[in-house]
């Protein structure tokens, strides 16, 4: 049996015991089910709505890489098409200078030239013409002064061969071809050959002051083709009289001398 200390001890014991069982008693909440189904629910979305913030963060900052990048690119893109439009306005400057310069030496050497006497028969007195038959280009150019409808009938849109004197060049840029002007009877008239490199050249260009014409081959040799003064045959096609000027297309250099 225990004594009166002991049952005091006991009773002491069972006091603090009851205390702390009541206190946690006191810290737990009882919640219904159906509020905590609803919270559980509520959480998941949550962290859904997380997962989605997360992927839309991602996106934002995939766009904003885009559009750095978009606004690079065409920051790069004005920058080049400024290049490209400056360069375009010098070569437009050079090409409208060398077409000056190349008219007034045209000019000079017209100016310079005199007039050439020669005999033509009339367009009358000839015979058909045939194929590979060569003609004088002062004959060409003084049937067709003389008699334009008649001369066109003849050698109208006929590929046919001109001989005649070189009196100078001109070289279109950014063209392959070149032309050739051939000495008339007048100075004020002239016949314009428009003449394809063969493909041995890569290019062509006047020199020593539009003396000579070069041609650049594949192998980057410098080869003169035609001097001023020199006699050439050109085969072509005759195209029409226009302001003076007889036009020739689509020729090649065949012969000089």
């Amino acid at each position: 049996m225990m004594n009166s200390t002991q049952l005091w001890r006991f009773g002491l014991l069972l006091f603090f015991a009851a205390s702390v069982i009541s206190a946690r008693a006191q810290e737990t909440v009882t919640i219904p089910k159906s509020r905590l189904v609803e919270l559980e629910r509520k959480e998941k979305e949550l962290d859904a709505l997380k997962v989605e913030l997360g992927k839309v963060r991602g996106e934002t900052e995939k766009l904003q890489r885009a559009k750095e990048k978009a606004e690079k690119e065409q920051a790069k893109a004005e920058r080049e098409r400024a290049r490209a439009e400056s360069d375009k306005a010098q070569l437009t400057k050079a090409k409208e200078a060398a077409e000056s310069k190349a008219a007034v030496a045209t000019a000079a050497a017209a100016i310079a030239e005199p007039a050439v006497a020669h005999d033509t028969p009339a367009l009358a007195t000839l015979p058909p013409l045939k194929k590979g038959d060569v003609v004088d280009a002062l004959d060409l150019m003084n049937h067709y002064r003389a008699d334009a409808a008649g001369a066109a009938r003849r050698y109208g849109k006929q590929r046919l061969r001109v001989r005649g004197v070189v009196t100078g060049f001109e070289k279109p840029m950014f063209a392959s071809h070149y032309f050739i002007l051939l000495r008339t009877t007048e100075r004020s008239w002239r016949i314009q050959c428009t003449v394809n490199p063969s493909r041995e050249f890569k290019a062509t260009y006047p020199a020593q002051h539009g003396e000579t014409l070069v041609g650049v081959t594949i192998s980057d040799a410098r080869i003169t083709l035609v001097r001023v003064g020199q006699t050439v045959e050109i085969e072509g096609m005759c195209r029409e009289l226009k302001e003076q000027t007889l036009a020739f297309s689509g020729g090649s250099l065949v012969a000089t001398e």
